[in-house]
């Protein structure tokens, strides 16, 4: 299993707003990639690969997610990085929130442009479930 970290929880306080600030990752059972979610009271709820190698070129991406065996996500993304894949993203983030917001397992398979599988991953969170009420306040799904 992969190293993670569960969810930690931020305030940045300034003179217009208390912004709260989340982060959970898991690192790739096998491989260098990192799966990161991040959650704030300015710009919602993302989901982000880093895969720290030349995984694909820069452009759209298909990622399908498993998530503790439930029936998988297809979702759109972008890839960006020049010699190297420096992330992958996941557009429409408030399709698996909730599922997200406990997940433990996550399988991901990421596909290129041109349909060709990039990458399969597993990914391992420990707890994410204790912070589903912050998360949830924070990032209301809507």
């Amino acid at each position: 299993w992969g190293a993670h970290q569960d969810w930690v929880v931020r305030h940045q306080p300034d003179r217009f707003v208390d912004r709260i600030m989340m982060e959970a990752w898991a690192d790739a059972a096998k491989g260098p990639t990192r799966m990161s979610l991040y959650c704030d009271t300015e710009n919602g709820f993302r989901v982000m690969f880093m895969p720290n190698r030349a995984l694909m070129p820069e452009g759209p991406a298909q990622i399908t997610l498993t998530i503790d065996n439930a029936k998988p996500f297809v979702m759109e993304g972008d890839a960006f990085g020049e010699e190297t894949t420096d992330v992958v993203t996941v557009h429409d983030n408030d399709r698996i929130q909730k599922a997200l917001s406990t997940a433990r397992h996550v399988a991901v398979r990421i596909r290129n442009s041109a349909g060709q599988q990039a990458a399969e991953e597993d990914f391992t969170f420990g707890d994410l479930a204790a912070q589903r009420a912050t998360l949830m306040k924070v990032c209301p799904v809507r």
